[in-house]
């Protein structure tokens, strides 16, 4: 059975999506560890295309939540991951997936209602309430998708 054209589309879907999500946690985790003034530029750069004022704190000098951040990342590529792995049984894993991503949106928020200077923190809050969103719209569409076709899982590539 090919994966492209299978019968069980919203399951397709799922792990296309989830393979993206994958990538945009696992990815950035690398550069929260090894390269972290580049995350911190690109948010800079964020800010100000955005008319933010000038984000002068230095984060990425900051070990403590540096690590912690790419701990949080890395967790939440995991999360992804196994429930790309088998749904069915890692199904559970999407509670703590949504809610550690949408507190992250809730904080960012927050962060941009003390701080309007700032609107980054707004842009950052948005795309992490569209990541919860897609958390639960694509793996509850695929989970329920996959009771009425049991067999029908088949593999990227084949």
């Amino acid at each position: 059975m090919n994966f492209w054209n299978q019968p069980n589309k919203p399951y397709r879907n799922f792990q296309i999506v989830f393979t993206i999500l994958t990538l945009n946690f696992a990815i950035p985790t690398l550069s929260y560890i090894f390269a972290p003034l580049i995350a911190h530029e690109q948010f800079v750069e964020l800010n100000t295309i955005l008319g933010g004022e000038l984000y002068v704190f230095p984060e990425f000098d900051s070990l403590f939540w540096r690590y912690l951040g790419a701990a949080n990342v890395a967790t939440l590529a995991l999360m992804c991951f196994l429930l790309q792995w088998d749904l069915r049984k890692y199904f559970p894993v999407l509670v703590p997936l949504t809610f550690m991503k949408s507190l992250a949106a809730t904080l960012w928020l927050s962060g941009y209602v003390q701080h309007p200077e700032w609107p980054g923190f707004l842009a950052a809050a948005l795309l992490d309430y569209v990541s919860s969103a897609a958390f639960v719209f694509f793996a509850t569409r695929a989970y329920r998708a996959l009771e009425h076709h049991p067999d029908v899982v088949p593999k990227v590539g084949r």
